[in-house]
């Protein structure tokens, strides 16, 4: 699977097949678990960059709005690992500097060119290690999220996720194109919801859950 997207960026992951499947899912939930170093954060982060280049522009002014929550346990984890992953895929030296200030927040802008629409995607990372935290994450209004090892919260944030999401743009700059929550994971063991939902009672129906084994 290669997408072009503006900036030169390529995104080709057709020498993973399950990558490539995880990314044509579109699911409301979909989660990818794999081992150490199996490229399922990379594929996330680059994820999230694709659906804000394929967001319909806004009727106002051809800008394509987007607003990510990217969720992490901890704070030292987010900045040690999710940020540095997301770093990798759009450097700061071309997507611009990265406020470190809680919320840690990477606003990625792109101009309109002549035959091309603008972008705005804001993506903020939350660490969910204070009571403070989950009370921001519960206010946002947002195009989509990304849980960066999930397996490490309780399933309750997802779910207050899925309430979230969706929500951003608003109406007058077009309204999501589509929105969801995407998830990565470490292997986890048999009691965990992960194993529960994937393994045995898979949500379906509108709002369908879908999961994906990474070697």
């Amino acid at each position: 699977m290669t997408d072009e997207v503006p900036s030169g960026l390529k995104l080709d992951f057709s020498g993973s097949p399950v990558v490539a499947k995880f990314l044509k899912s579109n699911a409301f939930v979909r989660g990818i678990m794999g081992p150490v170093g199996s490229g399922k954060s990379y594929a996330c982060c680059a994820e999230i960059f694709r659906r804000a280049v394929q967001q319909k522009p806004s009727p106002r002014d051809g800008i394509r709005y987007t607003r990510f929550a990217v969720v992490r346990n901890s704070y030292p984890m987010l900045r040690t690992t999710t940020l540095k992953t997301w770093l990798e895929l759009l450097p700061e030296h071309i997507w611009g500097n990265v406020r470190h200030a809680p919320p840690i927040t990477h606003h990625l802008k792109l101009p309109p060119r002549k035959n091309a629409s603008g972008i705005d995607c804001e993506i903020i990372f939350l660490a969910l290690d204070a009571p403070k935290d989950v009370r921001k994450l519960l206010s946002l209004e947002l195009t989509g999220a990304f849980v960066n090892e999930a397996k490490e919260l309780p399933k309750a944030v997802i779910d207050g996720l899925t309430h979230r999401v969706g929500r951003y743009p608003t109406k007058a700059d077009g309204s999501a194109s589509w929105h969801g929550i995407i998830m990565d994971s470490n292997p986890c063991d048999d009691d965990h919801w992960w194993y529960r939902l994937a393994e045995k009672e898979t949500p379906r129906g509108k709002f369908k859950w879908e999961f994906f084994n990474q070697p």
